[in-house]
């Protein structure tokens, strides 16, 4: 990705960024994986040898006049899976770069948190439906920065029509096969085929839906009359953003599409988080991370 900061750097300002802002909610959120002395018990049984001296139960070894340990019950490693959108559309931007740049630093801080708390991340990518990319699941750090630099890699096609995300949502289900959690990072272009797809996909697995938005998308300068290209069609069009009925018709646009895109969000039954620059959309990313899955509505 031209321009891009490298891997290495960005996960670097991220690490510092996740340190600052979410040590505080990070902790305690999931038991850890070395047992200590406090750990929480799930099961009893007499002493063998090479068990840890720390899970010893010092009262219950009185009582039955035997060494008893206390063996905490740990948790499995979670895997995620994170699909990238790379459709032309991503390279919009008008504020701290573009959608995709901002998508890249979202997938950074996913593999951060995951990779703290000791789970793994998995990375998948499409430009025009299908699944361009698939990086297995891994939780080191040096994996983390050979998935950020293969998405580097990677090049939006020409605008030859619109991305079917239904399509590849699809497919990233069919590759996480194990129960886990699942995150969209893309700019969300609602559709019926769209919402079935994700539907089906929080069935099985957790879903977070990151929207990565531009904040031109919801709030038209007025600058007189510019042509404005949809960058998936290739389609332009000449508008007077100084006219106030476009104002009024772009504004009632954007009400009905964020409206309609909430619904649907709400009947798949998966998380929700709005990335924009500008906001804290990192606080918000780590809350929805350790929320929890939200009550599937009726249709």
């Amino acid at each position: 990705m031209a321009g891009a900061t490298s891997p290495d750097a960005l996960l670097r300002r991220v690490e510092v960024r996740v340190g600052r802002r979410l040590d505080g909610l990070l902790q305690g959120e999931r038991q850890g994986r070395a047992p200590g002395p406090g750990g929480e018990s799930s099961l009893t049984r007499a002493y063998q040898p090479g068990d840890d001296v720390r899970w010893i139960d010092w009262a219950l070894t009185a009582r039955l006049s035997e060494p008893m340990v206390r063996v905490p019950e740990l948790e499995p490693v979670l895997t995620m899976w994170a699909l990238m959108d790379m459709s032309p559309s991503m390279m919009f931007g008008t504020h701290g770069g573009t959608k995709i740049a901002q998508a890249r630093e979202v997938l950074a801080a996913l593999g951060v948190v995951l990779r703290r708390r000791g789970d793994r991340l998995g990375i998948a990518a499409t430009t025009t439906g299908g699944l361009d990319l698939v990086r297995p699941p891994r939780g080191d750090r040096r994996g983390l920065i050979a998935a950020i630099a293969a998405v580097d890699d990677m090049r939006p096609p020409p605008s030859t029509g619109r991305t079917d995300m239904a399509h590849a949502v699809v497919l990233l289900g069919r590759v996480a096969r194990h129960r886990g959690m699942i995150a969209i990072l893309s700019d969300m272009p609602w559709s019926p085929e769209l919402e079935r797809a994700i539907g089906g996909l929080a069935r099985r697995h957790d879903v977070i839906i990151c929207e990565i938005r531009d904040r031109r998308e919801r709030e038209m300068p007025e600058v007189g009359t510019i042509p404005l290209r949809d960058l998936e069609t290739g389609r332009t069009l000449l508008v007077d953003t100084s006219d106030p009925a476009f104002q009024e018709r772009f504004r009632a646009a954007v009400a009905d599409a964020e409206a309609r895109r909430r619904s649907m969000i709400a009947r798949t039954g998966a998380r929700y988080v709005r990335i924009e620059p500008g906001t804290d959309w990192l606080f918000a990313l780590a809350r929805s991370l350790s929320s929890v899955r939200p009550r599937r509505l009726a249709s």
